[in-house]
């Protein structure tokens, strides 16, 4: 957890219109923020309570970025001169001046982001680490992978829940880049708890039961965020 006193700030931006979270994440003491999967349309928010915090914003983060990904925060780097940062292999991160992968850290002022690889959403997918929370893009929405057309690989989902996301510690705090049923936040614990059923079938089962849900519609589009 961020201990008392610790010179951080942490804000929840959520878009009007798409339902996209982001996060602002500040050192106060340091006068530097980063901001994970801005919203589109909310370029002027975020610039606002960057203002009113004091802050300067270095780095705009991604966890994903789909194909046909439109929102290339372009504007708000421009505006801020901040460093666009993606994953590795993201199809539409060409704009993205840093590329980091599983293992690599990244520093704004006195604070430190641990990087982990989570494709499976999508193939470039990366979760951001700070402190006790992890801010996942939509790495939950199981529903994705049994969606006709989805971008999702079932196989690469397992095995980021399993060997790169469950082991952290229970006390994590887990912060989607959509509401997961209406939760905005959840503990790592419990969605491990509620995952295990599915995924203690083992690897081979679960890409299974993802095509089998995706030949039988039962899934629907993946929009409904089903975690």
């Amino acid at each position: 957890m961020i201990a008392h006193g610790v010179p951080v700030i942490f804000r929840p931006v959520e878009g009007h219109a798409t339902g996209q979270i982001g996060y602002v994440l500040g050192d106060s003491a340091d006068g530097v923020a980063v901001v994970i999967d801005p919203p589109a349309g909310e370029t002027e928010l975020i610039l606002a309570l960057l203002t009113e915090s004091g802050l300067r914003l270095v780095m705009v983060l991604r966890t994903h970025v789909h194909a046909n990904d439109t929102g290339n925060c372009a504007a708000l780097c421009e505006r801020t001169g901040a460093v666009l940062v993606s994953g590795e292999t993201a199809r539409n991160g060409s704009d993205a001046v840093r590329r980091v992968g599983h293992g690599d850290v990244l520093t704004f002022g006195g604070q430190v982001i641990r990087v982990l690889a989570t494709p499976g959403h999508t193939p470039d997918c990366v979760s951001y680490l700070w402190h006790d929370r992890l801010m996942c893009g939509d790495t939950f929405d199981l529903g994705s992978c049994s969606a006709e057309g989805s971008e999702a690989n079932p196989a690469e989902l397992y095995d980021s829940l399993t060997r790169h996301i469950f082991p952290l510690p229970d006390q994590v705090l887990v912060f989607p880049a959509h509401a997961m049923k209406a939760r905005r936040v959840a503990m790592l614990a419990e969605l491990r708890a509620r995952l295990t059923p599915v995924l203690a079938r083992g690897r081979d089962a679960f890409i299974t039961e993802m095509a089998s849900r995706q030949r039988s519609g039962s899934a629907g589009s993946g929009s409904s965020r089903a975690y």
